[in-house]
């Protein structure tokens, strides 16, 4: 995959899942690399856009499909970046294991990264313990410092089972019905690391 690439979004697109039925997987993505899950080590993937309206996004897309019965009802995945959500830019993670749950948190240099002049890094990168193997995701700031956004443990489940494939991909939606603007994203320094064997 080339450094730098930019690729953009149309309006009512989305990846979000919530009870009873509402499943949306819509959101263009651009696929580095896929694997087994469990070869998973860390993916880094750095982003800027221009977020102006309501649930505006963009980051990085981790889907893990059961080749055995990949439909959208056994899909699982993880999204983590930017989402606008009160006119405010936030570091912004989704995972769907069943169905879809949502945290954010205050995005540093909030006007910059609104306005596309500053970009943001978001790593995920497995972790092992004496009492089991996560994902964690991290926003990376300035000189490299890392804060976390999430530890993510059903990866290493069910998704790490037989036949488990992991996709790591860029992704960007527009959720917003009301425009016929699209949402612009430059991406660069995507970094996908996997086990040898």
């Amino acid at each position: 995959m080339e450094s730098t690439f930019r690729f953009s979004a149309d309006a009512d697109t989305d990846i979000w899942k919530k009870p009873p039925s509402h499943n949306v997987f819509t959101a263009p993505f651009r696929t580095h690399s896929k694997n087994h899950t469990s070869k998973f080590l860390s993916a880094t993937l750095s982003f800027a856009a221009t977020y102006t309206l309501q649930f505006d996004q963009a980051g990085i897309l981790l889907i893990f499909h059961n080749p055995k019965s990949d439909t959208a009802l056994t899909r699982k995945w993880i999204k983590a970046g930017i989402e606008l959500f009160d006119a405010a830019p936030r570091l912004s993670t989704v995972c769907c294991d069943t169905w879809a749950d949502w945290s954010v948190a205050p995005a540093p240099s909030a006007d910059e990264v609104r306005t596309g002049r500053k970009s943001v890094t978001v790593s995920v990168e497995r972790e092992d313990s004496a009492i089991g193997t996560s994902l964690w995701i991290y926003h990376v700031g300035d000189g490299g410092r890392k804060t976390p956004m999430r530890e993510v443990c059903w990866p290493f489940g069910e998704a790490a089972g037989e036949c488990w494939e992991l996709e790591v991909a860029a992704a960007i939606a527009r959720p917003a019905k009301d425009t016929a603007d699209r949402l612009e994203a430059s991406f660069d320094a995507f970094v996908v690391k996997w086990k040898d064997n």
